[in-house]
């Protein structure tokens, strides 16, 4: 654990290992983190754990239980319905604001982070982890040109809680080329300069991932 005393805050440090180990199911949903514990296995004192535990709580990854202590917060289905519903409304906000900001080299960047999506809808497996990086950073462009340091700073917080539902997310090639289709309508959209139909078309395509997920997770039982 040296790396964690290496640099940044060290409340910070912990925080994301702690994080870290919830979403690869290290510390499954109602498992207790018990700071003395947590305190010997990083071999530093119990301040800055308290600390880090408190931020995981603001970003909803623990509750802290009177006469219990931290335990790992379950994700429910309402509560993966709520995020991904602000989702759309701020990310649709960040792209009408993008309007006014947004280039032809921008738009031209969209394009080509799109078209590895088609790519990935040719694969029959293990297309997660490169469709959420490709699509954090196609998204990440219009978000950044919104030019609002608040917003940004919401979506980037929003965007951890994300982490936790990954799993459930892109198993198969088929939703790669609908997000490769959307994109295409979001491109269009930004080439029209309408920011109405930019933000209309933002949120129509992450309301369109949810119900895809949606749809997996009850047939899953989740």
């Amino acid at each position: 654990m040296e790396e964690i005393l290496e640099s940044k805050p060290l409340r910070e440090k912990i925080a994301d290992k702690i994080r870290a180990d919830i979403i690869k199911g290290v510390y499954k949903d109602g498992e207790r983190l018990v700071e003395p514990k947590l305190a010997e296995s990083l071999g530093i004192s119990r301040t800055p754990i308290r600390e880090a535990l408190r931020q995981l709580e603001n970003e909803g990854f623990i509750e802290i239980i009177p006469r219990k202590g931290a335990v790992v917060k379950k994700m429910t289905l309402e509560d993966v319905d709520n995020l991904y519903l602000i989702k759309a409304n701020l990310e649709g906000l960040a792209a009408r604001q993008a309007i006014k900001h947004i280039t032809d080299e921008d738009i031209k960047e969209m394009e080509k982070l799109n078209e590895r999506f088609l790519l990935l809808a040719k694969k029959n497996e293990g297309v997660v982890e490169e469709y959420l990086k490709y699509n954090v950073d196609f998204h990440n462009i219009f978000i950044r040109l919104s030019k609002n340091d608040k917003l940004i700073e919401i979506l980037e917080g929003l965007s951890k809680n994300f982490q936790r539902i990954k799993g459930m997310l892109i198993s198969k090639s088929e939703r790669a080329l609908k997000a490769y289709n959307e994109h295409l309508e979001i491109i269009k959209a930004f080439k029209s300069k309408d920011p109405n139909l930019v933000e209309n078309k933002v949120r129509w395509h992450i309301e369109n991932s949810w119900l895809y997920i949606k749809k997996k997770v009850m047939s899953d039982g989740y």
